[in-house]
């Protein structure tokens, strides 16, 4: 009885080491967001919905850049790059034609729009070609955990984050699955449920490398109304290298922030 009992307890532990053998193959990126050294870009391809016909832009008062809410985006897939290096970051989604643009440097954010035009690229701050600089809103990073341009993508990656660095509503999500695919894929699942939401995300790998998100979310109100959501994005480059060239303003954009020097 005893051996038939050690070796049950043999299979348990085999079959739990497989099991977070298999989760391992996010932590290497969460240990890059980790780092705050990255070169993420990605296509989201899951349009976001439109709220109404009067929507403005608003890049203000929120850690995430709202372009679900531009009307040259509506029925669009959406672009992102996001670079970090430290606490300077750089921000970019849109559709290729139309793209916000968002540079968090020495403390300061920089919003700009950039327009392509042909082979012609046009940027707008404040005026054309010319920027002025906000105070980063650490208050809104905190309340809604950190941006990587659009909310989906925002979302997926700050789920891959521990709890001490996502915002405090963010829920916890704890690893479901892995498996593989007859395309060559495989995939790692996770997900969270508590009383109000139930959501799911798939990260997909070509060997070790991620090349796709999928998620679903659904959301239960004070009124038990429930909405859902779901997207999918493409990865096309994860990495730990900053790409430099956008960390600092492009050369056609003037710094016109009027700064008080202290005594």
């Amino acid at each position: 009885m005893k051996r038939i009992i050690c070796f049950i307890l043999i299979l348990i532990n085999i079959l739990v080491m497989k099991d977070a053998f298999a989760a391992t193959k996010l932590d290497t990126y969460k240990n890059i967001l980790i780092s705050k050294h990255y070169t993420i870009r990605y296509e989201n391809i899951t349009p976001a919905p439109r709220v109404t016909n009067k929507d403005k832009i608003n890049l203000f008062g929120s850690s995430g850049m709202s372009i679900r809410q531009n009307e040259y985006l509506i029925n669009k897939n959406k672009s992102g790059i996001v670079v970090g290096n430290g606490n300077d970051r750089y921000e970019e989604v849109g559709d290729g034609n139309f793209n916000m643009c968002r540079l968090t440097k020495n403390n300061e954010n920089f919003l700009f729009t950039k327009y392509v035009k042909g082979n012609r690229i046009e940027y707008y701050g404040n005026k054309k070609n010319k920027v002025e600089a906000n105070a980063r809103n650490y208050l809104a990073e905190i309340i809604e955990g950190q941006s990587y341009g659009d909310a989906d993508m925002s979302w997926l990656l700050n789920a891959m984050l521990p709890d001490n660095l996502k915002s405090a509503d963010m829920p916890s999500y704890i690893y479901a699955a892995s498996g593989n695919l007859n395309n060559g894929l495989s995939y790692e699942d996770y997900k969270s449920v508590n009383s109000n939401e139930l959501s799911a995300i798939r990260y997909y790998f070509k060997g070790n490398q991620l090349t796709k998100i999928s998620a679903i979310s659904y959301v239960k109100d004070g009124s038990n109304n429930i909405s859902g959501r779901k997207c999918i994005i493409k990865i096309n480059e994860f990495s730990s290298t900053p790409n430099m060239k956008f960390l600092s303003l492009p050369a056609e954009i003037e710094d016109v922030t009027n700064r008080k020097i202290k005594e």
